[in-house]
């Protein structure tokens, strides 16, 4: 793996010049340097700009020699949490956000700064092409000084590695790219990249939870979260964490500013919670306001710019300058006041990639974002943070816990936002296929927070199927398995499928197919088991092609059964020879 070629296109008093490379050069007004060696069993290539002269750069980019076969399918990490990320042919390509949507959608994604082209895939961080066992993954080690884009052309069949620089000025030497290529099985390529890049592993168990959103909104009480907190109380339901989430505050960005429907404080409700025994989270949105907001109106000199709209939130809201010193000072206050005052043990931290929305002259906007998130860092300490709505690989080792999907939908698909093209929206599917796409990221990066599952009848459209296999999914990736479920109003079956997820074990993932269902083979313990997911809205016939395998209601599944799935419908089965007869008699949902 080699640079076939490089581009820097940039501007020099008021003079626009661009030069190719690809090997170390010393030109008039810069050097660039390029290091290539071997690490972790793969290879890491380093590229510097060195400027002789300030100058602003336009673009940086290198093109590698790998050629690409069009039949291949590569994997699209999207630029934030919600953006869908999943595996791609070369023949696809990622519909533009129509028109209507650019004045509400396109600041959640990264339509305003990369231009979507017919014939061109993007993926944000890392990405690999899939061969038919293993893979080629291209990284990058570190986003420290701006979002890496690796651009899959599909009509001249490569693959370049854009910086997302425009408009940066440098006058001091500036690492463009730390990249990171290996070859091989799955699983063993991804360890060799959070290899390379150092990261510590997450400290934080896997674990399960409650969090008010998906049931209740912002229309939650101080009466809705006690009720709740006491049937999982009463019922001796052995979660870990209970959290509320956006509703409590007086409007966006006062957060110390509880409203009336809490009248006892937030305080008391972490003190509640942490006399039931689970640990108390709390959701903010650190970097954002509305124009109701008491910051808005006594300090617009805080505020940068209208960053979106939200109907819950008084409609458009705005972004904080975090560069401002008196903004960090409140951020500062609210973090002590939630953690050591109200003692919460963990904050939600969403909407974070407003911070990084507006690049400077001096930064990028990836810069921006990974200083935003070692700010974050530092004033949580030891407290744990689920990050949410943020550039994934600007949070490799700032976050405890982070989601990795889009929200949940109370339905299966939001037809509209779907006809619209925006890749970020409210959706079950799309949040299911970023948590499979997305696996690669849990126990390395932080664990994976899937978003909630829904088990009750109540206040919802998915179907059984739906329901039980968002739940499946997010119990074989998830890392953090939250649900807002009311669970004093399941029905007895609802309850008995809710208790037989405990206790939660650790997967390890096997391999993940894509043929005709989703199908997954991972262990538990020394137990293996396969899963098959039907995604789609036909009935779909599998063919078991090897092993044999049991499942408490089909009975001893033998090669070449055939098994009908149901539209949506998903099934467990473990696998015969290595079942232990312990778990013969289990209630445990992966017996089920």
């Amino acid at each position: 793996m080699n640079i076939k070629n490089g581009l820097i296109v940039y501007t020099l008093n008021n003079i626009r010049k661009e030069c190719n490379f690809y090997s170390n050069i010393d030109k008039e007004d810069f050097k660039i340097i390029i290091n290539n060696y071997v690490e972790a069993d793969g290879l890491r290539i380093n590229v510097k700009i060195i400027p002789k002269i300030k100058l602003e750069v336009i673009t940086f980019l290198i093109e590698m020699d790998e050629k690409i076969e069009v039949k291949s399918h590569v994997f699209l990490n999207g630029y934030q949490t919600w953006t869908n990320s999943r595996e791609f042919n070369l023949k696809e390509c990622i519909p533009k956000l129509k028109k209507i949507a650019w004045p509400i959608m396109s600041v959640y994604g990264d339509y305003g700064f990369y231009e979507a082209f017919h014939n061109k895939l993007q993926s944000f961080t890392y990405t690999y092409i899939r061969w038919e066992n293993s893979i080629k993954l291209f990284g990058s080690i570190s986003e420290k000084t701006g979002y890496t884009v690796f651009e899959y052309d599909n009509k001249e069949e490569n693959i370049k590695v854009i910086k997302d620089c425009s408009g940066l000025v440098i006058e001091s030497e500036y690492e463009a790219f730390n990249l990171f290529f290996i070859e091989g099985e799955e699983n063993y390529s991804f360890d060799k990249y959070f290899e390379a890049m150092k990261l510590p592993k997450p400290k934080v168990p896997h674990c399960t939870g409650w969090t008010s959103w998906y049931n209740y909104y912002t229309k939650i009480t101080e009466k809705i979260v006690i009720d709740n907190l006491n049937a999982f109380k009463s019922r001796d339901i052995p979660i870990e964490i209970f959290q509320i989430d956006d509703g409590y505050q007086e409007t966006l960005g006062d957060w110390l500013h509880v409203n009336k429907k809490f009248p006892s404080g937030m305080g008391f409700i972490a003190s509640e919670i942490k006399k039931s025994g689970y640990k108390a989270g709390i959701w903010l949105a650190p970097f954002v306001c509305d124009k109701k907001s008491l910051i808005y109106k006594e300090h617009p000199s805080w505020i940068l710019k209208k960053v979106g709209f939200n109907p819950g939130w008084n409609g458009f809201f705005y972004v904080l300058d975090f560069y401002n010193e008196e903004v960090r000072d409140y951020i500062k206050e609210v973090f002590h006041t939630v953690l050591n005052v109200w003692n919460y043990d963990m904050v939600k931290l969403d909407f974070l990639y407003a911070v990084a929305l507006i690049p400077r002259k001096e930064k990028t906007r990836g810069q921006i974002m990974y200083e935003a998130m070692e700010f974050l860092r530092e004033i949580c300490g030891d407290k744990i943070i689920l990050g949410c709505g943020v550039p994934l690989g600007s949070s490799f080792g700032f976050t405890d816990y982070c989601r990795i999907g889009s929200d949940v939908s109370l339905s299966w698909e939001d037809k509209i936002l779907s006809s619209l093209h925006y890749r970020e929206r409210v959706s079950t599917i799309n949040c299911i296929e970023s948590t499979i796409g997305r696996r690669h990221l849990n126990n390395h990066a932080f664990l994976n927070d899937p978003d909630v599952f829904i088990i009750r009848s109540k206040n919802n459209k998915l179907t059984q199927n739906q329901r039980y296999t968002l739940l499946l999914i997010n119990l074989i990736f998830g890392g953090l398995v939250f649900t807002s479920d009311n669970i004093s109003e399941y029905s007895e079956e609802e309850m008995q499928l809710y208790k037989s997820i405990f206790p939660i074990r650790e997967k390890i993932i096997k391999n993940v197919s894509f043929s005709d269902v989703v199908r997954i083979r991972f262990m538990i313990d020394s137990n293996e088991y396969l899963a098959l997911s039907n995604l789609k809205a036909s009935k779909l016939d599998v063919a078991i092609e090897t092993g044999s395998y049991i499942n408490k209601e089909k009975g001893l599944i033998v090669k070449n059964t055939i098994i009908t799935l149901e539209p949506y419908e998903s099934i467990c089965l473990i696998k015969a020879e290595t079942l232990e007869k312990k778990y013969m008699e289990s209630t445990n949902i992966f017996m089920l």
